[in-house]
């Protein structure tokens, strides 16, 4: 049983929240990579005892891009407008594919009602996706959106959580785990499986799992966006309409598990306000 429908909550978790001003786009986004370990090798051969011995991020590819687009309209509004969540992979597009089209259509694309770019949310984002973004923005020569050309931290474009989330105690938390602390379920896979999955050419599995991590970093976020008093919706009701939006999928194994986890946790399916294509 989760915290939200408890017998007797301490505040109606169905109840208004605040009223927003201006409309809120956030841009809730997850990559895969594939680790290029021949360029690394090369690297080891020409830098020798100086290089660095295990290849790390600055060696990552991306395989696969997965995003969705939220609207929380000002005024006294229930639902967010969700849009569908889009995904571009291997073996149909390469990662400057998959770069430029989610700067040029998404983050260029979306803005809130004051006209601000859509704000960039990610799990983890801050440590390895934003910087492999830039990498291969800089090798292609392409100037990337208005959320990813300020690096530090604190930038008002961007929403990481997982850095959000951090302390010098426990440093960062895993998505799911964090995902399972809030009685959510969690990944389609483990989260160290997927690396067969990108080896073996697997790229639905790998397409699920990068979906199916944008669906709980985005539930994530609204619970947090809303907790803060940041957007007019709650918390319960951004969830009901993200995890009906991502049950329209193809039916698999993972769609279904969130379906029955909806019914039984957050009622039956409703009708979605959505504006996404």
């Amino acid at each position: 049983m989760i915290i939200l429908d408890r017998q007797h909550p301490i505040r109606n978790p169905d109840g208004p929240a605040i009223v927003q001003e201006v409309d809120k786009t956030i841009v809730v986004a997850d990559f895969e990579f594939r680790r290029d370990l021949e360029k690394h090798s090369a690297y080891v051969r020409r830098d020798g005892p100086s290089a660095y011995p295990t290849a790390r991020w600055a060696f990552d590819e991306i395989v696969c891009g997965s995003w969705v687009v939220i609207r929380f309209p000002a005024g006294e509004v229930e639902k967010p407008e969700v849009g569908r969540f889009h995904s571009l992979c291997q073996p149909d597009m390469d990662e400057i594919d998959i770069a430029d089209h989610f700067f040029r259509q998404v983050l260029e694309r979306h803005v809130d009602g004051n006209g601000d770019p859509a704000r960039f949310v990610t799990w983890g984002g801050d440590y390895k996706d934003n910087e492999v973004l830039r990498r291969v923005a800089m090798c292609w020569g392409v100037t990337v959106p208005p959320q990813l050309r300020n690096t530090t931290e604190n930038c008002p474009l961007r929403l990481d959580l997982c850095q959000d989330c951090y302390t010098d105690e426990i440093k960062g938390l895993h998505l799911s785990e964090y995902a399972f602390a809030q009685g959510l379920p969690g990944k389609a896979i483990p989260a160290r499986q997927v690396t067969k999955h990108v080896l073996a050419g697997d790229w639905k599995r790998v397409e699920e799992q990068c979906a199916g991590d944008v669906l709980l970093t985005a539930i994530l976020a609204v619970r947090r966006l809303a907790t803060c008093g940041e957007i007019g919706q709650t918390g319960k009701a951004c969830t009901r309409a993200l995890i009906d939006r991502f049950c329209e999928r193809a039916p698999t194994d993972y769609t279904r598990m969130w379906a029955r986890w909806r019914k039984e946790n957050l009622g039956h399916r409703e009708i979605l306000t959505c504006r996404g294509r």
